[in-house]
């Protein structure tokens, strides 16, 4: 997967494991600050033992479908400390793999990423999944999956996609917006294929509990989804967020409006891509068109949700790097400002503004991408390798 072992890749290596050392470090030393694991064990071991994990908590309540409290019940067992470092192990070590299948697939055709490439996607990338992680929030994990269905569309391997999109599906229901963009653009191959998963998806909770009290929690899920649908209090980091910095607050009927005016745009520019450009161009172009919609118009977006489009902007600075160099510095350091939640002193003076921001920005980048003539060849080519 990754080409040579040259200080390069032996580089990378060690800043993915530095990060983690650094984050189990401090888990270690407080291991109850800034965390949701206990949500997340809470609501597993309730579900097991048949008591309703849902209740009304804008900041630790279970907001989720029931399959993911049944997920997280392998790090339930032993001890709590234990299950936190697992967790947090075996999401970075997804999304690790994630970005190094998106660099295969749309950075090169030869299906082997060069080192230098894979340590500058790790300094783009990786900086902006640390405060996701050390939360421990399910924002890594969905960004991991919607990256691994891209890069599985990309390759037409449609079986692989669907298990990806339900299980971010199940992870959370924000990734509605990536299997309902995948499965309208895609409808003929992958859209069969996602109702037949969702509906086993459905079912699973039914195999070992009590009908009655599923179809209840099912019902209990959805009231809380709704309730937790309506902003609580003015944390979150959309493009709504960005507005009330300049002093611009726009009527929450206005921005319903908004959103499903730009979620009709957005199709159009899948569609768009779909038509003109190579399976692998499409493919990433609907994942960074699904990252980019979610972190501007989902009215909950947090700032540790931008990892899910980071990614994006990172590969497209490498993309851009043999041609456009200017583009690919401003999509680089636009990457690296997603990661500002990372540092207490930035993260106050950015909170809320300054991540939107980078999406707003990233938004004509990427149509000018979609709309530009094919200049190069399908799947990338070796140019693109540092």
């Amino acid at each position: 997967m990754i080409r040579g072992r040259s200080a390069a890749w032996w580089a990378a290596l060690g800043l993915w494991l530095v990060a983690f050392l650094v984050i189990a470090g401090d888990i270690v030393r407080r291991p109850a600050s800034h965390t949701t694991t206990p949500t997340y064990r809470l609501a597993s071991t309730n579900w097991w033992a048949g008591i309703d994990p849902y209740t009304y908590n804008s900041h630790s309540g279970f907001m989720y479908f029931p399959q993911a409290a049944i997920l997280y019940t392998p790090f339930t067992w032993g001890p709590t400390l234990l299950g936190d470092l697992l967790w947090r192990a075996a999401v970075f070590m997804l999304f690790g793999y994630a970005l190094v299948r998106l660099a295969r697939t749309f950075l090169t055709s030869e299906g082997r990423v060069s080192s230098s490439t894979f340590l500058v996607l790790t300094l783009l990338a990786v900086p902006s999944s640390l405060a996701s992680l050390r939360n421990a929030q399910f924002d890594l994990p969905l960004a991991a999956f919607i990256v691994l269905a891209t890069a599985e569309i990309a390759k037409a391997r449609w079986k692989a996609a669907t298990l990806w999109l339900c299980l971010a599906f199940a992870l959370k229901p924000l990734a509605a917006v990536p299997l309902l963009l995948f499965g309208a653009l895609y409808f003929r191959t992958l859209l069969p294929r996602l109702v037949l998963g969702l509906a086993i998806l459905f079912l699973i909770p039914f195999l070992n509990l009590h009908p009655v009290f599923v179809a209840h929690e099912y019902r209990r899920c959805v009231e809380t989804l709704l309730w937790a649908a309506q902003p609580h209090e003015p944390k979150f980091s959309d493009l709504a967020a960005l507005l009330e910095h300049v002093h611009v607050t726009v009527p929450d009927a206005i921005l319903t409006v908004l959103r499903l005016i730009s979620a009709l745009i957005f199709l159009g520019l899948g569609a768009w891509a779909v038509r003109s450009k190579n399976a692998v161009e499409a493919a990433w172009i609907i994942g960074a068109l699904a990252a980019t919609y979610l972190m501007l118009f989902n009215p909950r977006t947090e700032t540790c949700s931008y990892v899910m489009l980071a990614p994006f902007t990172a590969t497209l600075a490498l993309h851009e790097w043999p041609r456009r160099r200017w583009l690919a510095w401003a999509l680089g350091i636009g990457s690296i400002c997603l990661a500002c939640d990372s540092l207490p002193g930035l993260f106050h003076l950015t909170d809320r503004w300054l991540k939107p921001l980078v999406a707003v920005l990233f938004l004509p980048v990427l149509v000018a991408f979609i709309t530009r003539r094919q200049d190069e060849p399908p799947n990338g080519s070796a140019a693109h390798q540092l």
